[in-house]
């Protein structure tokens, strides 16, 4: 008797995490949609059968391997071995809201053309005991883009929890290389995009967690050593899939080598770092004395990747006849006729150039206007029905049609030169110039990250130019749409902005709820912490206790003023907010040793200045009040002086 494939298989990777495996299962056991199977596979790691057993559900399958062999070899197994059409994925301490599997398999259903679907996740980052409990601190939307092909050859904005796709997809792709060890998951969505386009789905569907302190994450481990994590960059960037291609652009870089050594092994490590756009490199071997094997030998390291090839002719070449001899090698669309003296430093080189062939079809060659490349017979991008006009005579050459091109970023990444202007606008305090970058970058409409990722930055510029209405409107708009946490607290430091402080105690309670962390975590002996980030629950915390003292409820503000120190030990704004009880309530004293406390832990923020200026006058020292306040007005980057 035959049993019936489900409709989705859930591969869960997982090794030595057995305190957070439960419930990244019972995440996918309470999913409304229930047609799916779940293979759970042991890396090697402490063996949890026991916790899948608890469970008692057929649609759940177990594999144990006693060898720790990579996340990568686990998935490849999972997509051999899965009986499903869709494939999901969770980490071992990641879960999924009950609507996940439901919302992006309709999503896959209704369209038939797209291969990959995708929705919004939340990131938390957390603290953990030493039994493993997690206490939340901060959860936010880090990743959230509308698909954009571009985008993705050059960055990860799909993250794989979040991610659907057809399993004959993944196969046609080969799968993961398990040689990679860092971002595995941008190593198949970006093979990916070779076969096909994405869909998003503007929808929070689970959440993965993301630990402040050590972290035994393969992915964080394996950062730490920045030369290898370049280089698995570089492996990653290097896997292409099986031809043919759809959406891909076939594209053969031709590089003649008459020494092999440093000096061409730096020059392939700048090309692969600053090359996002798949290639393939030919190396037309014109040292005669090499084997192809010794030129291997000598790549070194590079020799791994696996869009390099080494070719070698039976005679001396000229150089003329060393390009002409590497395309007749490639089979590309396009081909780089590229030599040592370029600048290979250059970002997204092809890029430049293809963007500008694609929007000139009568153009048979491209060349960036770069000093030592626009003079040189190569350094060209040409295309492979237009070679011969190359190599022919020169009365043919003049019909070779070249243009010379500026650097000038493609326009799938027009958004982001402009948000990064806007970033740099607003980090400079020019509020009213981050804000026209920012409704620039907004408008492009497609292939842009969503408004729940946008908002971090428009409502921080809207706080700078007092625009409060629309900051509102838009954390309305959000919190409607489910991205609650990090927007109730936003709209509380909106409210508190305006003086509405009933509204924003109302927000900041909200927002607090939303991140997870409950008053009786805070007995934790994790607490405090020691860390540079004001966590979101650390922010409400000291919003909170700041309107309850301007609507007079001292008591609740200092036990919130107490809750927040407890999160936080190195952060002045506790005390700070100790000193506004006190000045309440005439205990100049206590106000005075609080203000001393904040001030040794950050004598830069102006608030400090200020509140020492209401002290002075409680002090009937005018002279001295009117002194802070000066200092506070020139600390004070939000002043009206900073914002024209």
């Amino acid at each position: 008797m035959s049993v019936k494939s489900p409709k989705v298989t859930v591969l869960i990777g997982t090794y030595n995490r057995p305190d957070y495996l439960k419930e990244a299962v019972a995440s996918v056991v309470n999913q409304i949609m229930t047609d799916w199977e779940l293979m759970v596979m042991n890396d090697g790691g402490v063996d949890v059968r026991h916790i899948i057993e608890e469970f008692q559900d057929s649609r759940i399958r177990y594999f144990h391997d006693e060898v720790n062999r990579g996340l990568a070899h686990r998935l490849n197994f999972g997509l051999k071995n899965a009986r499903g059409e869709y494939i999901a994925y969770l980490g071992d301490d990641d879960l999924y809201y009950p609507n996940h599997l439901e919302i992006l398999t309709r999503a896959l259903d209704e369209n038939s053309s797209i291969g990959v679907v995708y929705s919004d996740l939340y990131a938390v980052s957390f603290i953990k005991d030493n039994d493993g409990k997690r206490y939340p601190l901060n959860k936010f939307v880090q990743v959230s883009r509308d698909y954009n092909r571009d985008f993705m050859l050059y960055f990860n904005h799909t993250l794989h929890v979040s991610i659907l796709h057809r399993k004959d997809l993944a196969l046609k792709a080969n799968g993961y290389d398990e040689s990679v060890k860092v971002l595995i998951d941008w190593d198949l969505t970006r093979k990916l995009s070779f076969f096909t386009n994405f869909k998003y789905v503007p929808v929070i569907t689970g959440e993965y967690y993301m630990a402040i302190t050590k972290s035994d994450r393969i992915s964080v481990k394996e950062r730490k050593d920045k030369e290898n994590f370049r280089h698995n960059l570089r492996r990653i960037k290097a896997d292409l899939p099986i031809e043919p291609w759809i959406y891909i652009h076939k594209v053969a870089i031709i590089l003649p080598v008459d020494e092999w050594g440093e000096k061409i092994n730096q020059f392939i490590a700048n090309l692969a770092d600053n090359t996002s756009y798949p290639y393939r490199l030919i190396l037309v071997n014109n040292d005669l004395s090499k084997d192809e094997q010794a030129c291997q030998e000598a790549l070194g390291k590079f020799n791994e990747l696996k869009n390099i090839n080494v070719y070698t002719p039976k005679e001396p070449l000229s150089e003329l006849d060393a390009y002409r001899f590497g395309i007749e090698k490639s089979n590309a669309d396009f081909i780089y006729l590229l030599s040592l003296q370029a600048d290979s430093k250059v970002q997204m080189r092809i890029f430049f150039v293809l963007d500008y062939l694609a929007a000139h079809p009568k153009c048979d060659a491209v060349k960036l206007n770069l000093k030592g490349e626009k003079e040189s017979l190569f350094d060209l991008l040409i295309r492979k029905e237009a070679c011969p006009k190359l190599f022919n005579t020169k009365k043919n050459k003049k019909g070779l049609k070249i243009a010379i091109i500026p650097c000038f970023p493609p326009r799938g990444l027009a958004f982001d030169i402009l948000y990064k202007k806007a970033k740099k606008e607003y980090d400079d305090n020019n509020y009213k110039k981050a804000y026209e970058y920012f409704k620039a970058a907004e408008s492009i409409k497609v292939g842009i990250p969503g408004e729940q990722y946008l908002n971090e930055m428009h409502y921080k510029i809207a706080l700078g130019l007092k625009n409060y209405e629309e900051a509102e409107k838009k954390c309305l708009r959000l919190i409607e749409k489910g991205y609650q946490a990090e927007n109730w607290i936003r709209l509380g430091q909106i409210y508190q902005a305006q003086g509405k402080y009933t509204e924003a105690i109302e927000a900041y309670q909200n927002g607090l709820k939303q991140v997870g962390l409950r008053e009786s975590d805070l007995e934790s002996p994790v607490f405090p912490i020691v860390h540079p980030t004001d966590f979101s629950a650390f922010t409400a915390l000291i919003g909170l206790g700041e309107c309850l003292v301007e609507t007079g409820e001292f008591m609740k503000a200092t036990k919130t003023f107490h809750r927040a120190f407890k999160i936080k030990a190195n952060s002045h704004r506790p005390f700070l907010g100790f000193a506004r009880v006190f000045l309440a309530n005439n205990q100049i004293k206590q106000a005075e040793h609080a203000l001393y406390k904040a001030s040794q832990l950050d004598g830069k923020d102006p608030e400090i200045h200020r509140v020492t200026g209401t002290l002075c006058e409680k002090r009937n020292r005018p002279d001295l009040a009117f002194n802070c306040y000066i200092k506070a007005f020139e600390k004070d980057k939000t002043n009206p002086q900073y914002v024209e």
